[in-house]
């Protein structure tokens, strides 16, 4: 069975040397902060599932109850097509990640990462004193990805979960992987009311302005200046 997380915006927190991959996340205004799907079809995920507060381990769990911790794969497309810095800011310029300003943080240990939804992007630029549309824009200067796909390829009876607390604590679980059983996606939300989080919150502005996508905010790579 494969169960893919779709991650519709995110700050991807990636440490080199580091197997694990940390994606800061504001949650929705909405009563929920994740869809699931079965070949296609939404359906209910456990009722008010709200990600704010504590970190969630994405764990893919085999069936003797062992996590898989081998790391995760950054494909090509990943890593070529996420949102960077630097494509926004002059390198002097560059803000830091706030790490501490996010709702939560996903980690990942496990899971490849692919690329999604490509293309240009438009982004406005606002004052950081008092958020002031300047009526400057910044059009990307390449396609970039406006979701990041984390896939999982389960084996018999393996399971994927989201649990707080260490994982212990688990607010969503697919069934355990069978023969025949239909592919999931789950889709960690983003919507309009992120993109002050992701785009000026989140980050330790050293220019007097900073940019905001028009629409939903795409993820953003956290790794240096990359």
């Amino acid at each position: 069975m494969q169960v893919t997380i779709i991650l519709h915006s995110g700050g991807f927190l990636i440490e080199d040397g580091e197997p694990h991959i940390d994606v800061g996340y504001f949650e929705t205004e909405g009563a929920f902060d994740i869809q699931v799907f079965e070949d296609g079809t939404q359906v209910q995920p456990p009722p008010n599932i709200k990600l704010a507060g504590d970190q969630i381990e994405v764990q893919h769990v085999e069936a003797d109850g062992t996590t898989v911790k081998t790391g995760v794969n950054q494909s090509a497309s990943f890593t070529q097509d996420i949102l960077k810095k630097v494509d926004l800011y002059e390198r002097l310029d560059c803000p830091d990640f706030k790490v501490g300003a996010y709702d939560c943080i996903l980690r990942f240990h496990s899971g490849n990462f692919e690329s999604s939804d490509v293309r240009p992007r438009v982004f406005s630029e606002h004052r950081v004193a008092d958020d002031v549309l300047t009526g400057t824009s910044n059009i990307t200067t390449r396609s970039i990805a406006n979701e990041v796909r984390v896939d999982y390829d389960l084996a018999k009876d393996e399971t994927l979960r989201l649990g707080r607390h260490g994982g212990t604590d688990v607010i969503w679980s697919s069934s355990p992987a069978e023969d025949g059983s239909p592919n999931v996606e789950v889709k960690i939300l983003a919507d309009e009311s992120t993109n002050e989080g992701y785009y000026k919150r989140a980050l330790d502005h050293k220019a007097s302005h900073y940019y905001q996508p028009n629409s939903h905010p795409p993820p953003m790579n956290g790794n240096g200046f990359g």
